[in-house]
């Protein structure tokens, strides 16, 4: 046995260097910029008391803002006569009086005219003067009030001219009317009075703004340790104002947190490097080695870094910050190096993350970022992924990582199960929260540590390019039973697969979903193949069979394929090709051979359940399907006779409505026919014809036939199983 040597240890040069560079790439992941600065809007509530920090003057846009609006609305409206008032007035005037001189003219007793009066504001000692004057009064009364009327009317009368006129209308009646006579002529006069000045809103608005223009910047200072904002207090546009002047509220970087960045930055990577120079971890043995480990490393650091301001403070408690996957980073170095370095790994994030939290600036004013989840954060990045990395160990199955990250999702959930019970603000609502934050953050850990393209159909029901490339091997368990049980089915679905895949190519279409799914789109034909023509050696079934059965019969491939696609696991993707490469299409040979015995024979018994090709790889396949048989099925296979059959099909297909439901265009039929007329050309391309074999051959032949053994060599017994 040959000696094994440890590999070289890593130099103390190589991990100098490698600290330095983890440092910087640390520094570049924790530098102090943030996605959002600060978070405040007008009208909420100050959770703390702001003070200045400092002194400054600046000029204020709300304060320019509101003396402006104030001197604009100093300004009164600009009114002008309105003629139109006293057009309308006298008008109904009128028509009041012809209303009372047609009650007065009636035939009929004083309570009914009083009735057919009560639709005028009279009162009623002016009403009975109204319907007892004699005509000769009652003319005058009415000529008077329209003279007053028109005389109120064309005066300038604003809202309050329009009340005093109303008062002081019976000044303006003639001194020889009696009282009753006065008070009715008031009383018909009255209501009509409005005022007669109406806003003149463009001279309006132009006074206003010269008013609001003659208004200079207002200039503000602030104190330094003025309050700006009282705790428990909502916040104005002023206040947003002054913290911005005083540097609350800014994007410039402070010198000192970039020291502090760099101080945290440079203590991790010299924790890491002095750890790998101690302990020499076998796995760890080039510079490559080294490199990934700091990209692993800052990488979900500096992913922290960009989401953490988006989510924290947690003002609704949706404990959003725990949902990232950074797991997957010790995960995978687990997986590709050494278990003991990713869990020194998953520490050094764990705390990464946690400074990350208390070097936030203060973002909110409703919410701060307190000690309770700078811990959280160190806990459940920091030891939740253990649990992880220790499934994942030696781990030879793509599950083990689907298990791993199931364990750090529970793990999270315990540790943030933890800090709720020692947390005031605690409400029954958290757990469930919390349980959906670590599902996602540590399942999710587990995806991404696999493979994005393994897990993912797993999950989620998406069918990956592995699975395809799974399925698409000869030697996967249903295409070697269909090629044992129904070889005619399987070379059937091989040519169909090869045809169709390259026209999907040229269409834009997926060609690998589209060769697995011709792969597997007669799969049920494996129950019972001897009932179809391409796995019948001899005399076919059918002759002896009604065509109603044989259609039941020949239908019945697509239910048992997919019930053996689920039986299988197929992923949904292939399994529709089963159903939809036939459509809703009439097994056509049997339904004719039915149609030729009884002409008005229902086709429903006859027809394929469907549905539709719904996408453009199943649309593909039922094209190729019927091309492959229809060429095979001809006597005639020159390419031009090809040519045809291809366009026969395609053409059926269209008009039978069977591609309805799929996205292909025209100009994909066109590209699909010329692929296929290619394929088939080369599938059934001629052979020359060869000569009669020569004499020669012919000796030579029966000197080497019969092929046995010579009689001094017997054939020896095969040896069983475990004998010498």
């Amino acid at each position: 046995m040959a000696n094994r040597t440890r590999p070289r240890p890593l130099r103390t040069a190589t991990l100098v260097a490698f600290a330095v560079a983890l440092a910087a790439v640390l520094v570049i992941a924790l530098f102090p910029v943030f996605p959002r600065q600060f978070s405040i809007h007008v009208g909420d509530t100050a959770s703390r008391t702001i003070r200045a920090p400092r002194s400054a003057s600046f000029e204020s846009a709300s304060e320019l803002k509101a003396k402006r609006e104030e001197a604009a609305n100093a300004v009164p409206p600009t009114l002008v006569f309105d003629p139109s008032v006293r057009t309308a007035q006298l008008p109904a005037y009128d028509a009041m009086i012809a209303q009372v001189a047609r009650v007065r003219a009636q035939n009929t007793d004083i309570a009914r005219k009083r009735d057919a009066l009560s639709s005028v504001s009279l009162s009623a000692r002016s009403l009975d003067t109204a319907l007892t004057l004699p005509d000769d009064r009652w003319q005058a009364v009415a000529a008077e009030g329209r003279r007053v009327l028109n005389l109120e009317l064309s005066a300038s009368l604003d809202d309050a001219g329009a009340t005093t006129a109303r008062t002081t209308v019976d000044s303006l009646i003639t001194v020889d009317f009696t009282a009753d006579q006065a008070l009715l002529t008031a009383e018909l006069v009255r209501p009509l009075i409005k005022p007669t000045l109406a806003v003149d809103q463009a001279r309006t608005d132009q006074a206003r703004e010269a008013a609001s223009a003659a208004i200079g910047p207002q200039l503000i200072t602030v104190q330094n340790n003025e309050v700006i904002v009282d705790a428990g207090k909502q916040v104005d546009e002023l206040a947003v104002e002054r913290m911005k002047a005083v540097g609350l509220i800014s994007s410039r970087v402070e010198w000192r947190n970039v020291v502090a960045a760099v101080i945290v930055s440079a203590a991790a990577a010299a924790a890491v490097a002095g750890y790998l120079f101690v302990m020499q971890p076998r796995g760890i043995t080039s510079e490559r080695h080294l490199i990934a480990i700091a990209i692993i490393v800052a990488l979900p650091v500096l992913i922290a870094k960009f989401y953490l301001p988006l989510v924290l403070p947690d003002e609704h408690r949706y404990f959003l910050a725990y949902i990232l996957p950074l797991a997957a980073a010790p995960i995978l170095i687990a997986a590709l190096l050494e278990t003991d370095v990713a869990v020194v790994l998953a520490g050094v994030i764990g705390v990464l993350v946690a400074f990350i939290s208390a070097f936030l600036p203060n973002l909110s004013l409703v919410a701060t970022v307190g000690p309770l989840d700078t811990l959280r954060l160190m806990l459940v990045y920091g030891i939740g992924p253990i649990t992880g990395i220790f499934l994942v160990h030696h781990a030879d199955r793509l599950n083990r990582y689907l298990t791993s990250g199931i364990a750090v999702a529970l793990t999270s959930y315990a540790v943030l199960l933890a800090t709720w019970f020692i947390d005031v603000d605690r409400r029954v609502g958290d757990l469930g929260w919390m349980a959906f934050a670590s599902g996602i953050g540590g399942i999710s850990a587990g995806v991404l540590a696999a493979g994005v393209f393994v897990t993912v159909g797993v999950l989620f029901g998406v069918t990956t390019r592995v699975q395809l490339m799974e399925l698409s091997q000869l030697n996967a368990p249903l295409m070697r039973r269909l090629q044992d049980e129904a070889p005619g089915t399987f070379h059937h679905s091989i040519i169909v697969g090869n045809l169709a895949e390259r026209a999907a190519y040229l269409v834009g279409a997926d060609p690998l979903l589209t060769r697995v799914g011709c792969y597997y789109h007669d799969v049920g034909k494996v129950l019972q193949p001897g009932m179809y023509v391409e796995n019948i050696q001899g005399e076919t079934p059918h002759e002896q069979m009604a065509p109603a059965e044989s259609a039941e019969v020949i239908k019945a491939h697509v239910s048992s394929g997919v019930e053996l696609a689920k039986r299988a696991r197929l992923p949904a993707r292939v399994t529709d090709f089963i159903p939809e490469h036939h459509g809703t299409r009439l097994v056509a040979y049997f339904y004719r051979r039915a149609a030729e015995q009884d002409p008005d024979v229902d086709p429903a018994p006859f027809q394929y359940p469907g549905p539709k090709p719904q996408s453009s790889e199943t649309a593909i396949v039922m094209l190729a399907d019927s091309t492959e048989a229809m060429v095979r099925a001809s006597p005639d296979r020159s390419p031009e006779r090809i040519d045809q059959l291809v366009e026969e099909v395609i053409a059926e297909r269209l008009a039978e409505g069977q591609l309805d439901d799929s996205d292909l265009t025209l100009r994909d039929l066109r590209t699909i026919a010329e692929s296929f007329k290619t394929t088939m050309r080369a599938v059934y391309h001629p052979r020359v014809q060869y000569p009669e074999p020569t004499a020669m051959e012919a000796r030579r032949r029966v000197r080497l036939l019969p092929l046995r053994p010579p009689p001094s060599s017997p054939v020896l017994p095969r040896r069983r199983k475990g004998e010498r």
